[in-house]
């Protein structure tokens, strides 16, 4: 009895082990490459990263790729070639070659490009509705712009403004969204937009601001990265408004930023791997985060939400219900 007892501990503990070992290797393991971590965006994402690492005990590697492009196809292929990573994030239009061909080398490796969609179908694409929310923080500018000087800080020129980064697809949607909720809340609002033509030149997001406040523009929208950091200083120099973006801007100019475009990318890169992790495998195509499922969002700085007529909050509470339910479309730049 002893003897057949203690073979069945073994073969016990022999089944534990195999089954320990299965569960090992189906740990999700996960790498997110980009060259912005640090800053905005970036920031989100990570969040994002690290807290799947908390809830699921995922493997995790982030690389930041620093300003080497020409080191950019080694690291992917770097992260692609031994087949260890279940997903690759991909964050950043410069790795977009890169990226490409380190696809079309590995194809069985599942990358997921953040904030785009390329021309590859063998790549998963954590896209968001910017349109969506850039849409909400349209009307709200131009229904604030249009009290005029009821507002502090409004003048009478009826213009709300828009600084974007480089004039690529994703940086139009956030244009095309903001133009069709400033018209939507108030049609006679004119919206002037200019590109900086670069992500990384704060200097040229600030004199880009001031020249729109000097033209008598009172709220400038920065879709523009670190250059916006410039936009969102200039709005403190000239004691305007400005909307920031991605992330809660409210604490870089207190008192001058009226909101921030939230695009949550530690909602999309949490909600993937939380999928993977669960067994719904992620496969090539196109997931949308958008206002329904709380990947884009507006939200009004505590220190302006007192200051915001109450009418203004009700037609801009009836827009955003509006598409959330489909009545409102919102066309996406082409």
């Amino acid at each position: 009895m002893i003897k057949t007892f203690g073979r069945g501990l073994l073969a016990g503990a022999t089944l534990l082990a195999s089954l320990g070992a299965a569960v090992a290797q189906d740990k999700v393991s996960v790498a997110a490459i980009s060259g912005y971590f640090a800053q905005g965006f970036g920031v989100s994402i990570v969040d994002g990263l690290n807290k799947a690492k908390g809830d699921f005990g995922i493997d995790l590697k982030l690389v930041d790729t620093g300003n080497r492009a020409l080191d950019y196809e080694e690291q992917f292929a770097n992260l692609a070639k031994d087949g260890q990573y279940d997903l690759i994030f991909v964050m950043g239009w410069e790795l977009v070659d890169a990226l490409q061909k380190a696809s079309a080398a590995y194809p069985n490796q599942r990358f997921v490009f953040i904030d785009g969609v390329l021309d590859s179908p063998n790549m998963i694409y954590a896209n968001f509705a910017e349109e969506q929310g850039s849409f909400i923080a349209g009307a709200m500018a131009a229904l604030i712009e249009n009290k005029g000087s009821e507002i502090e800080k409004i003048g009478d020129g009826k213009a709300i403004g828009f600084v974007g980064g480089r004039d690529i697809p994703v940086i139009r949607n956030f244009l095309g969204g903001y133009e069709q909720g400033a018209k939507a809340a108030a049609p006679d609002i004119k919206v002037n937009s200019v590109f900086a033509g670069t992500f990384d030149d704060p200097a040229k997001g600030s004199e880009l601001a001031m020249a729109l406040y000097g033209q008598g523009t009172d709220i400038v929208y920065n879709v523009a990265g670190p250059t916006g950091e410039g936009v969102m200083q200039a709005s403190a120099a000239a004691d305007k408004y400005s909307i920031g973006v991605d992330v809660d801007m409210c604490g870089t100019a207190p008192g001058n930023v009226l909101g921030s475009m939230l695009k949550r990318g530690d909602v999309a890169v949490y909600t993937l791997i939380k999928d993977e992790v669960e067994g719904r495998k992620v496969t090539p195509g196109t997931r949308t985060f958008d206002l329904k499922s709380g990947g884009v969002e507006f939200k009004v700085c505590d220190d302006i939400a007192a200051n915001i007529p109450a009418d203004v909050t009700a037609k801009v509470e009836e827009l955003r219900k509006g598409v959330l339910d489909g009545s409102i479309a919102i066309t996406k730049a082409k």
